[in-house]
């Protein structure tokens, strides 16, 4: 990581719980309006964060679950990007990502619409791993 990368992350852990994804949001869009993007691409990237968050709380544990998403968020190069990590996944590995129940692929769907990039990493007892980037305007 650079180090124009280190002094842009920010990183936070939320309960698996579906109350914890205004945090989320409150998170993204602050972290986004810092640099120069529009108010609808800030609301893009927050349904598309949101979304990635949601699929990781879809795949949750029990009711009492004690599991963390970890959200980071840092500027590279041009780019804004966000990634959300669920090490609990206990869905199918890659290989099996076309298998994924409809919601999850609809909202994998729904990401890679509103994102520039996105890289999905999901494996049975290994985690599972969304990376998003957002282009940033020339200035």
């Amino acid at each position: 990581m650079s180090r124009s990368t280190k002094n842009s992350l920010v990183e936070v852990r939320i309960p698996k719980k579906p109350e914890f994804l205004r945090v989320v949001r409150l998170l993204v869009s602050g972290y986004a309006s810092r640099w120069p993007i529009s108010i609808d691409e800030v609301e893009n990237i927050k349904v598309a964060v949101s979304e990635a968050c949601n699929t990781a709380i879809q795949d949750s544990c029990e009711e009492e679950c004690e599991e963390q998403i970890a959200i980071k968020c840092w500027h590279e190069g041009n780019q804004l990007v966000f990634e959300i990590k669920d090490k609990s996944h206990k869905g199918k590995s890659q290989d099996d990502i076309g298998e994924l129940h409809e919601e999850r692929g609809l909202g994998m769907l729904l990401i890679k619409t509103l994102m520039d990039e996105v890289d999905s990493k999901f494996g049975p007892n290994k985690g599972a791993k969304i990376t998003m980037k957002k282009n940033l305007r020339s200035a």
